[in-house]
């Protein structure tokens, strides 16, 4: 029996992995229909899922500013 299947997980976290692998199934999907990377796809849907704010915070806390061009 390997880790992956010794673990007992909780209906919570069963649930998430199912919405998770639908979620990566859509992506999947709408790439090959975009021509479009999966992964990139995938990503996306999942900041589409967060609130407005909760992206704001995100971008944020990751991003930075830049500096102004000089002539």
């Amino acid at each position: 029996m390997d880790a992956a299947n010794s673990v007992s997980w909780t209906e919570e976290e069963r649930a998430w992995v199912a919405r998770d692998l639908a979620l990566r199934a859509q992506a999947t999907e709408l790439a090959t229909e975009l021509g479009r990377d999966p992964h990139d796809v995938y990503k996306t849907l999942r900041h589409l899922a967060k609130t407005p704010s909760e992206r704001l915070a995100l971008g944020l806390r990751h991003g930075r500013l830049a500096r102004p061009q000089r002539p």
